[in-house]
C-alpha cells in the first residue's frame, strides 16, 4: 500500500493523469457551440429562473443562434432561432428524431419490463409504427371531420351555458376550460365524457398540472433528479407528483379493462383504446416480432396517459391565453365579433365550415398562440448519432432544446414581434398565411401527433364563445399582465378573473 501510494504521489504520475484528463476533456468538447458555463456539477439549471425561454433567448445576444451548456450531467444543445431549429428537425430530420435520456424518459415511460413504451418517448421503428397508427386512428375517429366536430360543439355549447349562468359576476375560467378540453380528449379515447363535477374527473385534471409542474422541460427535476430526495420542496413535490401519477395511470388502466369487457369492433362506435385493443388482437396472431412489440398493454396505458395530459394541458393553455388577450384588446374583440355578424351571424353555433368567412378571428387565434408561446420547449429530443450542425460539432444524444420564443420574437421574421398585430397572418387578399417559422406544434418529424384536433379545438372553442359574449376585466380588478406567465410543460398565463356579458 504504502509502495502504490508512492507511486501516485509521483509528480510524474500525476502529470500523466493532468495531461490525460485534459486530453479526454479536449476530446469530449472539441467543436461544440459555445456557451455559458455553470456550476460544477449543477450546470446552468440554476440560472435560468422560473423562466427558463426569457433566460435562453437573452443568451443568444452573447452566443448567437446555437450554443451548449450544461442541465445537471447532461450537454445541452438550444437551438436559438428558426434557422438553428429547421437545421436540426427538418434537415436532418431523422437523426433528430429521438427522444432525451433521463429522468423524465425512465420514469415516465418505463414499463414493468424496464423498457421503454408508449408513442410519446418511443424512438425507431418502434416509434414510426405507433404514430401511423395513431394517426390513422384519428382519422378514422373523425379527425378533420364531422364527428370529432360534434363532439367539440358540445362541449363547446355546454362551456357558453356555463359561462352564460356566470353573466355579470366575476369567476376564474381555467377550472370549465380545462374540463371542457379534458372532456374531448375522454370522449376521443374512453368514448364518454365526464361530468364536471365528477369528483374523480376533477381530481385527475388536477393531478395533471401536478404531473406537469413536476416535468417540466427545463425543469430542475429533469436535470437533477436527485433532489427529490431532499427534505424540502422538492421532496414534497415528488410525494405530490406519485400520488397523483399512480392515481391518472390507475384511471386509464379501469379504463382499459372496462373496454376490453365490452370492446366495440364496429369503427363508428369504436375509440382510441377500443381501436388498439383490436389491432392488439391482429398483430398478436399475424404481426411481425416488432408490431407486436409496438401494441403491447403499457403502451396502450402510456399513450392514453400522454393524450391525456398533453392535449389537455397546452390546449388549455391556449385558450386562457385567448381570452386574457381579449380582455387585454377590446377593439379587437370588437373586430371579431363585427366580423362574425356580418358573415355567420348568431343564429347557430360556429363551425369549421365557416373558418374561411373569419379569417381576422383565425389570425388572432395564431396571433395569440405567437405570443401566448405556449409549447416553449416542445418534448426534448436528442440526436441518434453524432452530427454536425451549423458547423458544430454534436455528440451523440445530446439533449436538444429548441426555444422556440427566440423563433417568436425574432425582428428579423417580425415586424416588432413584441406588439399584438393579428394582421400580420393576413395576405393583402385579407386571407390567412402562416410563413414556415410560425410553428405552434413544432415541426418536423415529431411535430405534436395532435395537431389538427388541437387546432379545431382552439378556433371552435374561441370563435362560440366569442360569437355570443363580450369578455371583460371586472370592474376594480387588476387584471394580470400579458407578460406574466406559469411555466410549466406548457406556458400559462397566471391565474386570472374574467367578467362576460352576453352580447346585445
Amino acid at each position: 500500500m504504502i509502495q502504490l501510494l508512492s507511486i501516485l504521489l509521483q509528480p510524474s504520475f500525476l502529470v500523466l493523469v493532468v495531461t490525460a484528463f485534459c486530453v479526454w476533456y479536449y476530446l469530449k468538447h472539441r467543436n461544440l457551440p459555445p456557451g455559458p458555463r455553470g456550476l460544477p456539477l449543477l450546470g446552468y439549471g440554476p440560472y435560468l429562473g422560473p423562466s427558463p425561454q426569457d433566460a435562453l433567448y437573452d443568451l443568444r445576444k452573447q452566443y448567437g443562434n446555437i450554443f451548449s451548456m450544461y442541465l445537471g450531467p447532461n450537454l445541452t444543445i438550444v437551438l436559438n432561432d428558426y434557422k438553428a431549429i429547421k437545421a436540426a428537425y427538418i434537415d436532418q430530420a431523422d437523426i433528430f428524431s429521438g427522444r432525451a435520456d433521463g429522468f423524465i424518459r425512465t420514469h415516465a415511460s418505463a414499463g414493468s419490463d424496464g423498457e421503454i413504451h408508449g408513442i410519446a418517448t418511443l424512438e425507431g421503428e418502434l416509434w414510426k409504427i405507433s404514430r401511423r397508427f395513431m394517426l390513422q386512428t384519428f382519422r378514422n375517429l373523425g379527425m378533420g371531420k364531422n364527428r370529432i366536430q360534434e363532439q367539440i360543439l358540445e362541449e363547446a355549447d355546454y362551456m357558453r351555458d356555463l359561462f352564460a349562468k356566470s353573466t355579470g359576476t366575476p369567476f376564474y375560467p381555467r377550472p370549465i376550460i380545462s374540463a371542457i378540453v379534458a372532456n374531448v380528449i375522454c370522449v376521443l379515447c374512453y368514448g364518454r365524457r365526464f361530468d364536471h363535477n365528477d369528483p374523480i374527473f376533477r381530481e385527475i385534471i388536477n393531478d395533471n398540472v401536478t404531473i406537469a409542474d413536476t416535468f417540466a422541460q427545463a425543469g430542475p427535476m429533469q436535470s437533477y433528479p436527485i433532489l427529490r430526495f431532499l427534505p424540502g420542496k422538492f421532496l414534497t413535490t415528488w410525494r405530490k407528483y406519485k400520488v397523483a401519477w399512480n392515481r391518472t395511470i390507475g384511471f386509464c388502466g379501469k379504463e382499459i379493462e372496462t373496454h376490453k369487457k365490452n370492446l366495440q369492433q364496429n369503427e363508428e362506435d369504436a375509440d382510441y383504446i377500443d381501436a388498439f385493443l383490436n389491432q392488439q388482437k391482429k398483430v398478436s396472431a399475424s404481426g411481425s416480432e416488432i408490431e407486436q412489440k409496438a401494441f403491447q398493454h403499457e403502451d396502450l396505458l402510456f399513450n392514453v396517459r400522454a393524450l391525456f395530459g398533453a392535449g389537455t394541458e397546452t390546449t388549455t393553455a391556449s385558450m386562457s391565453w385567448a381570452f386574457l388577450y381579449m380582455m387585454h384588446y377590446p377593439d379587437v374583440q370588437k373586430k371579431i365579433h363585427a366580423e362574425m355578424d356580418e358573415n355567420v351571424g348568431r343564429d347557430r353555433l360556429i363551425t369549421v365550415d365557416d373558418r374561411v368567412k373569419l379569417p381576422y378571428t383565425e389570425a388572432v387565434v395564431r396571433e395569440i398562440q405567437r405570443l401566448g408561446n405556449v409549447a416553449p420547449f416542445g418534448v426534448l429530443r436528442c440526436n441518434l448519432e453524432e452530427t454536425t450542425l451549423l458547423g458544430y460539432r454534436i455528440p451523440k444524444r445530446s439533449f436538444i432544446l429548441p426555444n422556440f420564443l427566440a423563433v417568436n420574437m425574432d425582428p428579423k421574421l417580425w415586424d416588432n414581434p413584441e406588439s399584438f398585430q393579428p394582421e400580420r397572418f393576413l395576405d393583402k387578399h385579407g386571407k390567412v398565411t402562416e410563413p414556415p417559422y410560425f410553428m405552434p406544434f413544432s415541426i418536423g418529424k415529431r411535430a405534436c401527433v395532435g395537431e389538427a384536433l388541437a387546432r379545431m379545438e382552439i378556433f371552435l372553442f374561441f370563435a362560440n364563445i366569442l360569437q355570443k359574449f363580450r369578455l371583460e376585466a371586472p370592474k376594480d380588478y387588476k387584471l394580470p399582465g400579458i407578460n406574466q406567465k406559469i411555466v410549466r410543460i406548457s406556458s400559462e398565463p397566471v391565474p386570472f378573473k374574467i367578467q362576460v356579458c352576453v352580447r346585445d
